[in-house]
């Protein structure tokens, strides 16, 4: 199923409504338990429906609410409902929410309608985007071999749980990167450096051309001008 954030507006209202539905029936149907637990009077025939009704939906709102991606809205922390949303409702029947503690259900049903509407915008601006189909189409398209090798058996799926060889494999492609950063500030240092000594080394040329021009300047005009010869006078001797 498609994340949160690449649907159309359609779609995105079409999940928004049915986790409203599926709301609606999960509190009846713990309210209809509660009022057993009161001594009150009980319709059972709308609680076996109710509880029908919540077990086909069930599966659809479980994708749906994983698509939503609670656990990354509350920064993963395992502690909040959205941290274990899929868990809390797969265990939907247990004794626990039969209690009286049903409202952890409904507040992760809560935060993922949340999620669709704050994205309703979104979804409106993908589905008026001629971009975004072309995208789709493109990224279809382009998964179709890996589709076909995965069908033949040559390729896995693409598992969506992090093993323990993938965590071993992203520490040691961290500790690379961070030598390479290390590379990379020692390259920079030692490129400075040599820009340093070659700017120096510049700035002495300059400064000893600057001081031969000044010399050359004063020799020039320590000379005496040469003497010309006024009109009519000849200082020429011709020697007989």
């Amino acid at each position: 199923m498609n994340p949160h954030d690449r649907l159309t507006i359609v779609r995105n209202r079409h999940r928004a409504r049915d986790l409203r539905i599926f709301r609606g029936r999960v509190r009846a149907y713990f309210e209809q338990l509660e009022c057993e637990a009161e001594g009150l009077e009980v319709d059972w025939e709308g609680v076996r429906g109710a509880r029908a009704e919540i077990n086909r939906m069930l599966p659809r709102v479980v994708q749906i609410v994983d698509a939503a991606d609670l656990a990354a809205a509350s920064a993963g922390s395992t502690h909040s409902p959205a941290g274990r949303a899929v868990e809390i409702l797969h265990n939907l029947f247990g004794a626990r929410y039969t209690h009286g503690a049903y409202q952890e259900v409904l507040d992760v049903i809560d935060m993922a309608i949340g999620v669709y509407d704050a994205g309703l915008y979104a979804a409106l601006t993908r589905t008026v985007n001629p971009f975004y189909y072309l995208m789709t189409a493109l990224g279809f398209v382009g998964g179709l071999p890996r589709r076909a090798l995965v069908a033949i058996g040559v390729l896995r799926p693409r598992s969506a749980r992090v093993r323990p060889d993938d965590l071993s494999r992203l520490e040691s492609a961290l500790a690379r990167l961070a030598g390479t950063d290390e590379l990379i500030e020692t390259r920079f240092a030692e490129m400075r450096e040599w820009q340093s000594r070659l700017f120096g080394e510049s700035a002495d040329q300059i400064t000893d051309l600057a001081e031969r021009m000044d010399f050359l300047e004063r020799v020039l005009a320590q000379q005496r001008p040469a003497e010309r010869l006024s009109p009519g006078e000849r200082r020429v001797a011709t020697p007989v």
